[in-house]
């Protein structure tokens, strides 16, 4: 089950009150937020590296995938400043860049 369709419509309605919230949409909020309190989130992070993948100048390209609930929730692709020396270096570039996005 995933969670965004069961409380897309509550948090639409809820953001239309962003510029003057009530005490009733305090409230609404607070029940949006329990519910995504008993409701088990499940994360998955996707990393990967291209080492020496551009021919011209043979530097690394990253990239990330997050998915919460089964949901891809962000993602990117850079090509770094830096020659990697080896794959594992250019893993290890690509799973820090992930975990600092995922915090």
């Amino acid at each position: 089950m995933h969670t965004r369709p069961d409380i897309s419509y509550a948090v639409s309605i809820l953001s239309q009150f962003m510029h003057q919230p009530k005490e009733i949409h305090l409230y609404a909020a607070y029940r949006v937020l329990y519910y995504l309190k008993g409701t088990p989130v499940n994360v998955k992070m996707f990393t990967d590296a291209d080492y020496a993948g551009s021919i011209t100048d043979q530097k690394l390209t990253t990239g990330h995938l997050t998915f919460i609930g089964g949901n891809l929730v962000t993602w990117r692709s850079k090509t770094q400043t830096v020659v990697a020396h080896s794959s594992v270096e250019a893993k290890l570039r690509s799973l820090a860049q992930g975990v600092c996005e995922l915090l």
